[in-house]
């Protein structure tokens, strides 16, 4: 069978719930041993679960690289181009009896520093990919969907996806958690069409005009790509709207592929535009070294010394 058309036979959801399973059973056999597992080790082991529709492409890790195991992944529409970004890092939960912990202060924010920095390298928003352990262990959590362990929600927590933006080193490791779950996006979330954004009605959205295509980006039903890009920001436009300050009506002009070059410069507390940092993400066709990958070629080795490697998913 070929890829295409194992691509029809099966489903990008199929795919994401493989990846978890795998990711799952690795966290679940080292938790009940009483053995540590790693954030790399969990990845490198789920991710080739979701073949043919996730495809990790791995590079030889640098010597003492300050971005480690960052991956780049790209949410692709191969018939259209369209495409989504955004750049990865693995955390992990800590902790247990009522106090379960994310930490995102390694070396003191220097790791952070320069997460967000590869991030504006490449355009695209930083992304946590937060392992939550195993069955066992996230029972000890209890159900937050108002239900009984495991439920659906429950299940798919597994791999939570939070916008980096959302989750700063002001706040305790605690409270990082608790946002994580109330927040995060379940990874198999992004492949369920079923589970759409919906509506996304954002602090700003009185400074968008009438009848612009980001309005309607935040309105209307998406697909592809840009329903990932839209998850994502939803999760970062419900945080800026726990933010006491108030919408600002400045814009930012982007110049590049990017689907929307004209977007809202407020911050929040952020630090940075929130608007550009999510959907710059969102293009119009995939940079060249995505397209190098795609037709089989070596990527230039500013992104293989950059990141640990790139993830394509097909869509």
């Amino acid at each position: 069978m070929t890829t295409e058309e194992q691509l029809k036979s099966a489903s990008l959801l199929e795919a994401l719930t493989r990846v978890r399973v795998r990711a799952e059973a690795h966290m679940e056999e080292m938790d009940l041993a009483g053995l540590t597992w790693s954030e790399e080790t969990v990845t490198e082991i789920s991710l080739p679960a979701g073949l043919p529709y996730v495809k990790p492409v791995v590079f030889n890790r640098p010597q003492e690289s300050a971005v480690g195991a960052d991956w780049l992944w790209w949410w692709l529409d191969l018939s259209s181009g369209v495409c989504f970004g955004m750049l990865v890092q693995a955390k992990r939960v800590k902790g247990g009896a009522g106090k379960w912990t994310v930490d995102v202060s390694h070396g003191g924010g220097v790791q952070r520093e320069s997460l967000m920095a590869v991030a504006d390298l490449f355009e695209v928003p930083a992304v946590y990919c937060v392992y939550m352990g195993g069955p066992s262990l996230r029972e000890g959590m209890g159900c937050t969907h108002g239900g009984v362990v495991p439920c659906q929600g429950c299940t798919r927590m597994a791999i939570t996806l939070m916008p980096a933006l959302s989750l700063p080193l002001s706040r305790t490791k605690l409270q990082l958690f608790d946002l994580t779950v109330a927040e995060g996006v379940p990874l198999e979330d992004l492949g369920d069409t079923a589970r759409p954004a919906g509506v996304v009605k954002d602090v700003n959205f009185r400074q968008l005009a009438e009848g612009s295509e980001l309005r309607a980006f935040l309105t209307e039903e998406q697909r592809g790509p840009s329903e990932i890009a839209k998850q994502i920001f939803r999760s970062v436009s419900i945080r800026r709207a726990n933010q006491k300050s108030a919408a600002v009506a400045e814009r930012l002009q982007i110049v590049g592929e990017q689907v929307f070059l004209d977007l809202p410069g407020d911050r929040g507390h952020f630090g940075v535009p929130y608007f550009p940092h999510v959907l710059r993400g969102l293009r119009m066709n995939p940079p060249n070294y995505v397209r190098d990958l795609l037709a089989g070629m070596s990527v230039p080795s500013e992104v293989s010394e950059a990141v640990a490697g790139v993830v394509l998913i097909a869509m």
